[in-house]
């Protein structure tokens, strides 16, 4: 048989596990790529590839997509390089969340953004030199919305969002007017704004952040995203005693994105398992990811497994890493889908059985489970990388 240059495709993925929940597919099949992109999908393909990678076994999803972390080595004190976050584990795209300011977003697009192999894109920060000075906002001397709007519409490319961290130093400083402002500007600006909610210190009784976070919450619309729903600390929504807070139920029902945002200080197994069992599942899973939480958060796909362990399905622990996170970053028409004609970004996975330990860092909880989501392999724009959750027993207690 003659096959024309235009039936051979440069790269099948035999015989996998096809997860895209963009398209609600579940099924085996193979996967063909063509000058970067997905030129073909299903269980019977016509033509012929240049190479063959037989996938029995493996799970074949689009590109995993990390919201909210800190890819930022060299330019932030806690960031931690962005292909190690990103490419090496699996993962496709990542969102900064808020390392930068209005004052110094520049720098850090030139010196962190641009040279990445993984994309990034980012969510501003309305203090004005981002988290490079912690706490980042004590007054409005450190916000400045104007020069804010400026650079977000000389960098739409990459700034998808607004980023305000409602914590103890904003609430004293400025109060609610802080997040007010913050939200008018993602209003003015037609984006969302992602909102990081809980205090890393201990929580007292009827503390007063939680009033305070409760107001912030409040404030949130459609398609803004609340970071930490599932923090234990100060300010967040759901107690140990299982109580949770009524403004968390109306945000959901207004279409507030709920990020898990693992982090250090701001994830529960305790909390976890009573927002699941209230209904109150995450929208996306996210690490938070930064070199102080880098040995309890490991990868994307180890806090993935997390949740698959809480009982989480497959199909939700994809959606809440593909499609959910790249309509929140309106990339949905590029990522987040193994669509025909897209750009052939996709993550390889495979499922693992064993005993696992895995840890919530400062919520101070374990959860041991049987399954692990391992990356094989990672193709970006057709091409392929190795990729490793990077999984190891966590210390229990940080």
């Amino acid at each position: 048989m003659n096959l024309k240059p235009e039936d051979i495709f440069d790269l099948l993925l035999q015989d996998g596990e096809i997860i895209d929940p963009d398209q609600g597919l579940h099924c085996k099949g193979s996967l063909a790529i063509k000058n970067g992109r997905i030129a073909g999908l299903g269980q019977d393909l016509p033509g012929e590839a240049a190479k063959v990678i037989p996938l029995q076994g493996k799970i074949i999803t689009p590109g995993l997509i990390d919201l909210h972390c800190h890819p930022s080595l060299g330019f932030y004190g806690r960031g931690i390089p962005p292909d190690e976050v990103g490419l090496n584990a699996g993962v496709t795209l990542l969102g900064d969340g808020g390392t930068s300011g209005a004052a110094n977003f520049h720098a850090f697009r030139k010196l962190v953004v641009e040279p990445a192999k993984t994309e990034i894109l980012c969510f501003l920060n309305v203090a004005q030199a981002g988290l490079i000075s912690m706490p980042e906002i004590s007054s409005l001397r450190d916000m400045d919305v104007d020069r804010g709007k400026e650079v977000v519409e000389a960098n739409r490319d990459r700034i998808r969002g607004i980023k305000i961290r409602a914590i103890q130093s904003l609430a004293e400083g400025v109060g609610i007017k802080g997040v007010a402002m913050a939200k008018k500007l993602a209003n003015d600006l037609k984006m969302p704004l992602m909102i990081h909610i809980g205090d890393p210190r201990e929580r007292m009784e009827k503390d007063w952040m939680d009033d305070f976070s409760r107001q912030a919450v409040s404030l949130l619309e459609k398609g803004d995203i609340l970071s930490h729903y599932l923090t234990w600390e100060p300010g967040g929504l759901i107690l140990k005693d299982g109580t949770i807070y009524p403004e968390l139920e109306k945000a959901r029902q207004r279409g507030v994105v709920l990020d898990s945002c693992h982090g250090l200080w701001h994830f529960s197994f305790t909390i976890a398992r009573h927002a699941l069992t209230q209904g109150f599942k995450p929208d996306v899973i996210s690490t938070d990811m930064s070199i102080p939480n880098i040995l309890v958060t490991q990868s994307l796909p180890v806090v993935m497994s997390k949740f698959l362990n809480l009982g989480l399905s497959l199909e939700e622990v994809i959606a809440t890493t593909t499609i959910n996170p790249a309509r929140v970053l309106k990339e949905e028409e590029r990522r987040g889908s193994l669509r025909l004609g897209r750009p052939a970004n996709i993550t390889i996975l495979e499922i693992t059985k064993g005993d696992f330990l895995f840890g919530d860092g400062k919520g101070r909880g374990s959860l041991r489970g049987n399954l692990l989501l391992e990356p094989r392999m990672v193709f970006q724009a057709g091409e392929m990388k190795p990729a490793y959750s990077r999984y190891h027993i966590p210390p229990l207690f940080q």
